[in-house]
């Protein structure tokens, strides 16, 4: 068996196997294997891991990078064993972790002396003897040859820290056992390399002092006052000036073993332990897996050598304070020195001075009032003294902020502080966040049930989900909720569900004499700047999508909606909800947030408001224009919209950096567009509403319900035509008939697109006259009304050619080209087929490429021109692969499924047609579906598998009977009549 690998990092990194040196040269890979190390048996995460390794410079490819750089670090951990050996990196969906053994990294055994020292309290040569052996585990600066300004951030002041404490505890013990003398070369060199380390200063007096050298004792203490007005202008703290005093008196006890260790002259005051945490409550729901994660943190936690703080933070209402006294009462047992709770916010709402705090906490802990010293720092180092190698659990509740906090944390890692707030709490010291989400609606109607009665909502199961969606899994909101109802215990849920599905009146109901929601909100609200403010009431006009940071500052007339975002975060009252995909964070408010900021956008001056709603449009269309131009399927088929000015709200760099997949960017936004859409129609900026819309809706009409697509282009429609502008109005008719082809080929969509042909003809618009007669041509040949179609096809591109826009005229061409071959001139399409295709290549992108050689490959093939329409399938099939346009595929693949089984490929025309379906039914496009299945049918027919090809005739028929397919319809048919006839009909089938 291969000996384990032991890794040092208290100094350069050394990893070893035995006896063996394993080298790793890397820098790279030195950065990935301590980050490993320091979290060692613990998943690191993909982001971490690549923070450690570029910090804020991730290249694009960090992740398939970070891939390689494991892989290399475990051939060089593998260094000298068995090819076969098991190297302890392991590989998750979310991180990596490395296995290590108890005892196998410097930095768990230097903890765990640490530990087993304040296990010995009473025996100060043990404690003695263990820190040393813990210090002779350094040798050199921690971390020293790892290339991570990160690590070097994050973790290696952390460990300096440790050392350094370890040290003035080291020396405490030898002072106690009088060895004075012997340290004082050693105090003096450290007083010179940490000159603002006041413990060595305070170390050296006392050794002075006890080796009868009073007048060095004094001269420390000048060097160290001088060094500390001239540097800082403050005075030493009071420990050190008692001791001055204590020396300049020539007090005896001084020279007693261990005397003057603990700083302060006066004896301590024994410590008092007790529980001062509030009640639990009784009717607690929900929160396990929070719970859990608390406690899992404690004990991964254990055996640090810095102060676990745990903070809960969340939106007002969602129960900090009840999670935490829980957890607190859970965790009691590993606190046997006491429990201690403090408010750190008055009752007038404004935070209490730490200062008076601290005073609160010391009394508590057993020291007298009289003894209390003056000021935060003092009273911050009295109280560290205090809990000093204890193990207490401090509950601080509703903190303002980290500065608030700093002075309240002790100084040895026995005890934990758990601290409940509003805001996040960046910048404390071994701190680690959990953020408190709403209820789940289970654990909402939980709650409900406990406090109402769960007869009460049994009977009225609809209307108390109802309420519980209102309230949105906010506890205070569920408790307020409960209060009311339970004092009416006659009256039913369903008039409060009522009420409170009334925005505008749901935080007048969520109240009660003692409990109101809107209170809470508004406690957090108020503290936020006053441009942080402006921004959370701009929120209140989107209603509840998630929004970028960019749309906070458009919003509040700001150029810097990054810091508005984390503003917004770090005061609850927005959620981060991850990244979208164009690697944009995201950010939503609480429901009850949304409506409170709906509340006071309604108290905003109505002017400011608009000209809010007008910056937004503007940049959404200036971006939607962006994002068009950067697509690599925009098609010749997609009528042309005049392009928007850029919008003067985000810089250039910015609209670049946003849109630069703009497929990517209309998926992100794609709930904001939606609404952005409906506002503009509403409020009569119909122009807008209709360029936004054929920008991106051809473009989103996967992602967003189909209904509301139609829904979209009918208010569109509406309020065009309410301004006179029949153009526009046409347009959008015309393109809610092509949404609605997709679903099924009706008469209501022909008539729509005849009508609009008729009002564009009227009205001279050429351009838009083209793309109407070629849809209605298309659309007529599907139907089988091939003389009617072939004429709208030749005045669909003598339109075209008028309006003088050459994409416009290859869509008009090609489908021209399409009905000459479809009935009986082919010959006299070929040469169009070859235009179009030039055209598509000139003009458009790949998209428009496929397409035409797709109608070339449909009418080969139904021409017998086999040799023409394998070469164009296999061509379409190859300019369409990795362009990210599914119903292009899908076309081209239904095709090239017709092609197969007509060239004698039936398992290859069975694979295709199958794949092509799939495409169409993620699409909901049922029409393209009639298509694939009628490939599929003639391709089962190819195969000899007529009994499938019954089956599925007989149930696509009566299914898509609405889809107006007729052409399709008449493919099934015949399919079904040859696997009905037989060998003969199969073959008969087979050979067309």
């Amino acid at each position: 068996m291969e000996p384990a690998l032991s890794y040092r990092l208290l100094g350069p990194l050394e990893v070893r196997r035995g006896d063996q040196h394993v080298v790793v040269s890397a820098g790279k890979q030195r950065t990935l294997l301590v980050s490993l190390l320091v979290s060692a048996n613990r998943l690191v995460s993909v982001d971490e891991l690549c923070e450690r390794l570029w910090g804020n410079a991730a290249p694009a490819t960090a992740r398939a990078t970070l891939a390689t750089y494991v892989m290399r670090l475990r051939r060089n951990l593998g260094q000298g064993i068995d090819p076969g050996a098991d190297v302890p990196i392991r590989t998750r969906p979310e991180g990596y972790l490395i296995e290590v053994e108890p005892g196998r990294i410097d930095l768990d055994r230097f903890t765990g002396l640490l530990a087993q020292a304040d296990r010995h309290p009473g025996d100060v040569a043990t404690a003695r003897a263990l820190l040393r052996e813990a210090l002779e585990l350094w040798r050199g600066p921690a971390l020293v040859d790892i290339p991570s300004e990160s690590l070097h951030r994050d973790l290696v002041p952390r460990l300096e820290e440790q050392r350094l404490l370890t040290v003035e505890r080291r020396i405490d013990a030898e002072l106690i056992l009088g060895e004075h003398a012997e340290l004082v070369g050693e105090l003096t060199a450290l007083t010179m390399e940490h000159p603002l380390r006041e413990r060595f200063w305070y170390q050296l007096m006392l050794a002075l002092y006890s080796s009868h050298r009073q007048s060095d004792a004094l001269d420390a203490y000048g060097r160290l006052r001088t060094l500390l007005v001239d540097e800082m202008g403050l005075e030493p703290s009071p420990e050190i000036r008692l001791l001055h005093q204590r020396i300049l008196a020539e007090d005896p006890s001084l020279h007693q073993a261990g005397a003057g260790t603990a700083p302060g002259a006066a004896a301590p005051a024994s410590w008092v332990s007790l529980c001062q945490l509030p009640p639990d409550i009784a009717d607690f729901v929900g929160r396990a897996d929070l719970l859990e994660a608390l406690e899992e943190r404690l004990r991964t936690g254990a055996e640090r050598t810095t102060v676990l703080v745990l903070s809960l933070t969340g939106p007002p209402g969602t129960g900090k304070s009840t999670v935490a006294v829980r957890a607190a009462h859970r965790l009691r047992a590993r606190f046997p020195d006491g429990q201690l709770f403090v408010r750190l916010t008055g009752a007038n709402g404004i935070a209490r001075d730490p200062a008076e705090v601290l005073g609160e906490l010391l009394t508590a802990s057993g020291v007298g009032r009289d003894a209390l010293p003056d000021g935060v720092d003092a009273r911050a180092a009295a109280f560290r003294a205090r809990l000093a190698d204890r193990a207490v659990l401090l509950l601080l509740d509703d903190a303002a902020s980290a500065r608030q906090v700093l002075p309240l944390v002790p100084g040895t890692p026995g005890s934990v502080v758990l601290v409940t707030g509003r805001r996040l709490l960046g910048g404390v010291p071994g701190g680690h966040a959990f953020r408190l989400g709403s209820l789940t609606e289970e654990d909402s109607l939980d709650l409900l049930a406990t406090l109402v009665g769960t007869g009460r909502v049994n009977a009225e199961p609809a209307a108390a989900r109802a309420i519980v969606a209102a309230c949105g899994g906010l506890p205070l909101a569920l408790r307020i909720v409960g209060a009311r109802l339970a004092a009416r215990p006659s009256t039913g849920l369903a008039g409060l569900a009522e009420r409170l599905a009334d925005e505008q009146r749901r935080l007048d109901e969520l109240r009660t004499t003692d409990l109101e929601v809107r209170a809470g909100l508004a406690l957090s609200y108020s503290a936020l700047s006053p441009v942080g403010a402006t921004a959370f009431r701009r929120l209140g006009l989107l209603g509840t999508t998630g929004v970028a940071a960019w749309t906070l500052g458009v919003l509040a007339d700001q150029s810097d909606g990054e810091r508005l975002a984390e503003e917004l975060v770090e005061a609850s009252l927005l959620t981060e909800t991850g990244r979208d995909p164009t690697g944009e964070p995201r950010y939503r408010a609480h429901d009850l947030l949304a409506v409170y900021a709906a509340e006071l956008a309604r108290a905003d001056d109505p002017t400011a408001n608009e000209a809010a709603l007008r910056r937004l449009v503007d940049t959404f269309l200036a971006l939607a224009d962006a994002a068009h131009r950067s697509l690599a399927t925009v098609s010749f088929d997609e009528a042309p919209v005049d392009p928007i000015r850029p919008a003067p709200y985000l810089p250039e760099r910015e609209v670049t950096r946003l849109t630069a997949d703009g497929e990517a960017w209309m998926l992100a936004e794609q709930l904001q567009l939606g609404w952005v859409i409906r506002r503009c129609a509403q409020l009569g900026w119909y122009a807008d509403a209709a360029h936004l819309a054929e920008r991106v809706l051809a473009r989103l009409d996967v992602q967003l319900p189909h209904t509301e697509v139609l829904e979209l282009w009918v208010l569109i429609r509406a309020a065009a035509s309410s301004a006179g502008d029949e153009r526009v109005a046409w347009r959008s008719a015309w393109q809610h008939a092509m949404q609605a082809a997709t679903r099924g080929l009706t008469d209501d969509v022909l008539a729509t697109l005849a009508e609009s042909a008729a009002v564009f003809e009227r009205l001279d618009a050429p351009l838009d006259l083209a793309y109407s007669l070629a849809a209605l041509a298309h659309f007529r040949d599907e139907r089988q009304q091939g003389g009617e179609a072939l004429a709208l096809a030749e005045r669909a591109a003598a339109a075209a050619l008028v309006s003088g826009y050459r994409p416009a005229y290859a869509s008009a061409v090609r489908e021209f080209a399409s009905l000459l071959a479809q009935h009986g001139r082919y010959a006299e399409a070929i040469p169009l087929f070859d235009e179009t295709l030039d055209l598509a290549r000139e003009l458009g992108g790949p998209v428009d490429e496929a397409l035409v050689l797709h109608r070339i490959t449909r009418y080969a093939l139904e021409n017998g021109d086999l040799d023409r329409a394998a070469e164009a399938s296999r061509a379409s099939l190859a300019v369409i692969e990795g362009v990210h346009e599914l119903r292009a595929r899908a076309y081209v693949t239904a095709m090239a499924a017709r092609v197969a089984s007509a060239r004698g490929e039936g398992a290859e025309a069975v694979e295709l047609a199958g794949r092509a379906h799939a495409e169409f039914a993620k699409l909901g496009d049922r029409f393209g579906e009639m298509a694939a299945l009628a490939s599929l049918a003639e391709a089962y027919l190819e195969v000899g598998r007529v009994a499938d090809v019954i089956g599925l005739v007989k149930a696509t028929l009566p299914a898509y009977a609405d889809v107006g397919a007729a052409r399709h319809e008449q493919r099934l048919r015949d399919a079904l009549a040859a696997a009905e006839a037989g060998p003969a009909g199969v073959s008969e089938t087979s050979s067309r």
